[in-house]
């Protein structure tokens, strides 16, 4: 017998469906809806709905907006002809927050996954091969995730732009700042020596 409310158990599964959450996440996620205030929950479900329905990738970059155009494009002070490409447009809001980047950004939308079935039709690659001719693009930064598939996505993007007059640089991988060496995994301490720099 099924204790568990029909609705809540749809709740958990509809939420289990969303990339990343496995049933007992969906269940604290469910649960903690359920604690909240009626009125915080509600509010939540109405910022849901909003957001739903104003913002949507930038028809220029793919970075989640809630303009046509995200202000990261149409601004006069980025240099449009350096292109940071990153799989999410959270990845790219974090390199924002650095204030060090002054070009614009191109977002993937993901990365590249055959055991998800995502294949390089599946991204917003075809957008970024215009944007380079567009804008005669100089500079190109692949700063995919340094994951298997990051890294898959990255070469992957190289091998497509290396044919044109392009300088193509990578996020350099290593140490996080404070970090132990004997607490770093093995792709980590391997790519710290691989892209080690002159001091």
């Amino acid at each position: 017998m099924n204790y568990i409310p029909e609705i809540l158990q749809k709740v958990i599964e509809d939420i289990s469906n969303l990339p990343s959450y496995g049933e007992k996440s969906a269940q604290r996620f469910a649960i903690n809806l359920l604690k909240m205030p009626r009125g915080e929950t509600v509010d939540l479900i109405k910022h849901i709905a909003q957001m739903l329905d104003k913002v949507h990738p930038c028809k220029e970059c793919g970075i989640y907006t809630d303009q046509e155009i995200c202000p990261i494009c149409t601004s006069e002070d980025r240099e449009k002809t350096s292109i940071c490409v990153v799989e999410e447009s959270f990845d790219a809001y974090a390199i924002e927050k650095t204030g060090k980047f002054k070009g614009v950004y191109h977002v993937l939308g993901g990365r590249l996954s055959p055991l998800e079935g995502i294949g390089p039709e599946k991204l917003n690659i075809k957008s970024l091969v215009e944007r380079i001719r567009k804008y005669q693009a100089k500079e190109v930064i692949i700063a995919t995730n340094p994951t298997v598939e990051g890294e898959a996505t990255g070469n992957y993007i190289y091998n497509l732009l290396k044919k044109y007059p392009l300088n193509i640089t990578r996020l350099a991988y290593g140490l996080p700042f404070g970090s132990v060496l004997e607490n770093a995994d093995d792709f980590t301490l391997s790519k710290a020596l691989e892209y080690r720099v002159k001091i």
